[in-house]
């Protein structure tokens, strides 16, 4: 697959107020709904794990220190981390790969994932970055009822204008599942 071949979907949990992570980072009950999901999350859940080939996180969702990393997910894929402060890497069940901007990364995911998507998601900077870049060829937010108030939004700073054709919504317990292909320049 080519890089112009590349398919990348940006998934985020988003509050209603627009933001991704509380202050300090943190998910502020974003994630509630993903590690034990209702009906029909279940299957947007299992969706997205069967068309993931890659995914591509910035620094902050690794996590900090050498300590960073997960073992406690269902994507059995190579993990690319935007990062200009490589970790030294713990054993684990995820393949952690790092990379010093996000050009190199999205090439190192799209060798790893084939012909399934490179998934971003993680990181509001990297999600910013991907989005300026025109690189997001779906974008599919899972919206939670929480107002956060402060922390990470997703659409702050330069992201660039979007235009968006809606793909589906899915109605759930605790979220709503919002799915959108961006529309090309041209």
């Amino acid at each position: 697959m080519t890089p112009t071949d590349r398919r990348v979907l940006l998934d985020m949990a988003i509050s209603l107020d627009g933001y991704v992570a509380g202050p300090g980072g943190q998910d502020a009950g974003l994630y509630d709904w993903y590690f034990d999901p209702p009906a029909p999350s279940v299957l947007i859940v299992d969706e997205l794990v069967a068309q993931t080939g890659a995914i591509v996180i910035g620094r902050g969702a690794y996590g900090s220190g050498d300590a960073g990393g997960w073992d406690d997910t269902p994507y059995r894929v190579p993990h690319v981390v935007i990062t200009h402060r490589p970790p030294t890497v713990r054993p684990g069940r995820v393949e952690f790969v790092f990379a010093t901007d996000l050009r190199q990364g999205l090439e190192l995911a799209t060798g790893a994932a084939g012909s399934r998507w490179v998934t971003v998601g993680g990181g509001a900077d990297v999600a910013r970055q991907v989005l300026a870049a025109g690189l997001v060829d779906e974008l599919q937010l899972h919206l939670v009822p929480v107002v956060i108030g402060a922390g990470l939004r997703l659409f702050d700073g330069p992201t660039g204008a979007h235009r968006l054709d809606p793909v589906r919504v899915v109605e759930s317990i605790g979220v709503t599942h919002l799915r959108y292909r961006l529309r090309q320049p041209g």
